[in-house]
């Protein structure tokens, strides 16, 4: 059998959220291509929970090392295929070959979102489905004694470039909606869902990206001295019974418009 990821491999906070998106997705039918796909984990999921012969299932993504790792825990079934390609321009693609285009916390990391939004609208058929997702880093919410630092903490975080991205935006969440919108090519929906923890513990995403911190006094874009307080300060809002944090997950959820369709009432083109 294909040892496929499923969304019980994650911790449960990041299981709920996932199972959010992919719901938003929906029973993949025709070609779905997953832009962005790392390690490939929605695409094994969805592999998983929909036996269809007649899907194809193909993951996007620029670092081979990921997309080797891959490629060899889906390899016993022949409906998921990966490819390695840049992002950032042409995909890989025929015009209106895609039936469905998914991802998730792929923009932040490209220069021009706009022009990925019209490569998308170039490979989809008419009416395809389009489902993007995205963090907002800096939607974070920890509850804290100091207001300001950790008011820094998290502004820090959410402009940090890492060095593997050739650019960052931490407000993608929130723009996700106006970028697709704006093109004039789509129809769709913004979608919303935050995750929350009230323990600030390992394998919470709290507690994680709190430790991630430290990254950012590494690389001279806080002090130690911050991090190392802002932590104890988590861990005993913890021991009080009083630590809380969350982030808001966005998506936006749509098709392509036809706009040889006349609009409907609402001045919308989808078809009913």
């Amino acid at each position: 059998m294909t040892a496929f990821l499923t969304a019980s491999d994650l911790p449960d906070d990041r299981r709920q959220h996932r199972e959010w998106l992919l719901a938003l997705a929906g029973a993949p039918t025709g070609v779905v291509v997953d832009l962005g796909c790392g390690k490939g984990d929605d695409l094994c999921i969805l592999a998983a929970r929909h036996s269809s012969a007649d899907v194809r299932l193909v993951g996007v993504d620029t670092p081979e090392k990921c997309l080797e790792g891959a490629a060899a825990r889906a390899s016993a079934d022949p409906r998921v295929s990966f490819q390695q390609a840049r992002l950032d321009g042409r995909l890989p693609f025929p015009d209106g070959g895609v039936d469905m285009v998914y991802s998730h916390n792929l923009l932040e990391c490209l220069a021009d979102p706009s022009a990925f939004a019209a490569e998308v609208a170039r490979v989809l058929r008419p009416d395809g489905r389009v489902v993007i997702g995205h963090w907002d880093w800096d939607s974070q919410t920890f509850d804290a004694t100091d207001k300001a630092l950790t008011r820094r903490l998290i502004h820090a975080f959410a402009d940090w470039q890492q060095a593997w991205m050739d650019h960052a935006d931490g407000w993608m969440g929130r723009r996700l909606w106006g970028v697709f919108n704006a093109t004039g090519l789509f129809d769709g929906t913004a979608q919303a869902r935050v995750l929350t923890n009230t323990a600030y513990s390992a394998p919470w995403f709290g507690y994680e990206n709190a430790q991630a911190f430290r990254s950012l006094a590494k690389r001279g874009l806080a002090h130690v001295e911050d991090c190392e307080r802002f932590e104890q300060d988590q861990a005993a809002l913890h021991e009080q019974g009083r630590y809380f944090y969350s982030i808001t997950g966005y998506a936006y959820v749509g098709r392509l418009r036809d706009l040889e369709q006349p609009a409907n009432p609402d001045g919308s083109r989808w078809k009913r």
